[in-house]
């Protein structure tokens, strides 16, 4: 059903509209709108739009993608036939004269598998952060897309859910998140949600502050639903809640931890990077820290790869590249750089991983020769590197990707590095 009603909101504006649902079942809605915003421009990044139910508040959407018109979907329940009553209001903190505008929105009954299904039950309700200000997710690190995995235990299968942010504020260095992980999105471990065999809740554990797993104590919404608050300014949570207003995320997609890196996203995802992109225009440009001076996310290339064989957390493997015409080699892990025990390189706790190379300024994708992969940790004898993707944004601002290699080396204290692609030109 859609709802063709286009409605221009002025900050504390309103607008009542009313739906009929035929059928019970799980409905999302595709919120079609607009903003005089800029993600790009302080103090004007975005609005929110508050969605009540029968005049109930639902749920909050950021609108993030500024005068662009974007289609926000999100989760609006399992939902009995009937009448039900819409509102939109738009509270728009940071700039009172910001409108904003609903072209459309489409109630969808979602058709799910069983693990659709079940990922959809104990998805997370996600409350917004408050540390800065009594809304901070309106201009900056913003909840973009839920995804998930599942596992099985002892009693029955674990549904693991992760959030993807825009940006983060405290935490990893800029300059270090594209060495570490190929993006300045924030891709962070959510909660564990254990279900027994009746395919009820046993326990939940989420991420806390300073990245410290928790048992989870708040409540369960119809026995099912964790709620949580973005706790931290870099992305970690808490079961209590303080701030006042929430999202309804619809887990998007299930990642495949044995064939792809979680930066999957930025490829399933386009419009991520636009918003990552924006973000970090507007804020790491003239950061006073130069290992949080990001001048142009353009001047990167994103890579992909995997490693194998090693105890996962330990610095491994570096990507470099060389370019047409020079010598020296781009290395990924900014030449192996270490802050004390920190380390530049990928350290993260799966196989498959992304990581970033900077190119020179007015250089990219297309002056590179070659790229090779070199063993960088003397304490290990050998590791195993599979595959390699690598993107770039293009002249639309669209990551695209150039390059899918499909290989298996091993590198070792006789022959730690190799080239692995070569330019045909």
């Amino acid at each position: 059903m859609t709802v063709m009603n286009p409605i221009k909101i002025k900050h504390l504006e309103s607008d009542k509209t009313s739906i009929k649902i035929e059928e019970e079942g799980y409905y999302a809605i595709n919120l079609k709108a607009s903003a005089s915003t800029s993600w790009q421009e302080d103090n004007n990044e975005s609005l929110m739009l508050r969605l009540h139910v029968n005049g109930k508040h639902h749920q909050d959407i950021v609108l993030f993608y500024g005068n662009q018109t974007f289609t926000y979907k999100r989760l609006l329940g399992k939902i009995e036939p009937g009448t039900y009553d819409v509102e939109w209001a738009c509270e728009s903190p940071r700039n009172s004269q910001a409108l904003a505008e609903i072209e459309s929105f489409t109630i969808e009954k979602l058709n799910l598998s069983d693990q659709e299904t079940l990922a959809i039950q104990y998805a997370p309700k996600l409350y917004g952060r408050a540390v800065y200000s009594q809304f901070d997710n309106l201009y900056t690190d913003t909840p973009l897309e839920m995804i998930y995995f599942f596992e099985e235990w002892e009693q029955g299968v674990v549904i693991e859910y992760h959030m993807v942010f825009s940006h983060e504020d405290e935490g990893t260095p800029a300059v270090l998140l594209m060495s570490k992980w190929g993006r300045l999105l924030d891709i962070e471990y959510m909660a564990r949600v254990y279900l027994n065999d009746r395919q009820e809740v046993e326990y939940v554990e989420y991420q806390g502050a300073e990245h410290k797993v928790k048992t989870y104590k708040g409540p369960l919404i119809e026995g099912k639903q964790i709620i949580l608050q973005t706790a931290t300014c870099n992305g970690n949570f808490t079961d209590d809640i303080t701030s006042c207003y929430h999202f309804s995320f619809i887990p998007s997609y299930e990642w495949k931890r044995e064939q792809e890196a979680r930066e999957v996203v930025m490829e399933r995802f386009p419009y991520i990077n636009h918003v990552m992109r924006w973000e970090a225009e507007r804020q790491l440009k003239s950061s006073p820290l130069f290992y949080n001076r990001i001048s142009n996310v353009n001047q990167y290339i994103y890579i992909q790869s995997s490693v194998w064989g090693i105890k996962l957390g330990l610095p491994s493997v570096d990507i470099l590249c060389r370019l047409k015409g020079e010598i020296g080699w781009y290395s990924s892990s900014l030449n192996h750089k270490k802050f004390g025990t920190f380390s530049a390189a990928y350290t993260g706790p799966y196989n498959h991983f992304g990581t970033a190379v900077l190119l020179p300024e007015g250089k990219s994708i297309k002056n590179i020769a070659e790229i090779k992969i070199a063993l960088i940790n003397e304490t290990l004898p050998k590791v195993n590197v599979k595959d390699l993707k690598v993107f770039a944004y293009d002249d639309n601002g669209d990551v695209t990707k150039y390059i899918d290699l499909h290989f298996d080396e091993i590198l070792d204290v006789v022959e730690s590095e190799k080239v692995i692609w070569r330019s045909k030109n």
